[in-house]
């Protein structure tokens, strides 16, 4: 059984690594979709720490 901190930190470190491996992809081979798609997951990622901390 996953504890809420344990899966907090488990989504907080999926959207970390999803931002990492996008923002690389950006860098090295740029693409409009790409650049799209990593700035709707750091949105995403923005809105999952606020509703956790509020």
């Amino acid at each position: 059984m996953i504890t809420k901190d344990k899966e907090s930190s488990i989504i907080g470190l999926f959207f970390v690594g999803l931002i990492l491996i996008l923002t690389i992809n950006v860098i090295i081979n740029f693409a409009i979709i790409d650049l799209a798609y990593l700035l709707f997951i750091i949105g995403c990622f923005i809105r999952y720490i606020y509703i956790k901390t509020h």
